[in-house]
């Protein structure tokens, strides 16, 4: 996560401000799906504290995308355009090879497109 480029860093920064996870409890998600060492810098009650809050958002995420999709207000497409996205995503931020100037056009495109995608995605 840390070896990111500035301008992806900004679109991950981006996204993260968007979603209903803190920058310490995605932080958290991300090192026990990666099986890395998990308390850092804060004392072990605020951290189970944290892990509670991350496993109850993300139960309410599930439940609520199960929900929309009850309700037909994100349809199969959707489901299905924003698992391309996330894949696309996890490629981009794991590109090593591409020059500085055509990952940074790279990322402004898909910032954008993500973002139109997003707002035209759900039927309310």
């Amino acid at each position: 996560m840390e070896d990111r480029n500035s301008k992806f860093n900004n679109f991950y920064d981006e996204i993260l401000q968007k979603s209903i996870f803190t920058n310490r409890q995605i932080s958290i998600i991300y090192k026990r799906a990666n099986n890395q060492s998990t308390r850092g810098n804060i004392s072990a009650g605020a951290y189970y504290r944290q892990l509670k809050q991350c496993r109850l958002k993300i139960k309410s995420v599930l439940y609520s995308i199960l929900l929309l999709r009850l309700y037909g207000v994100l349809d199969e497409q959707a489901i299905n355009t924003l698992d391309k996205i996330a894949l696309q995503l996890v490629v981009m931020s794991q590109a090593s090879g591409t020059n500085d100037v055509a990952k940074d056009q790279l990322v402004q495109d898909v910032a954008s497109v993500v973002h139109r995608l997003i707002n035209t995605m759900y039927k309310v």
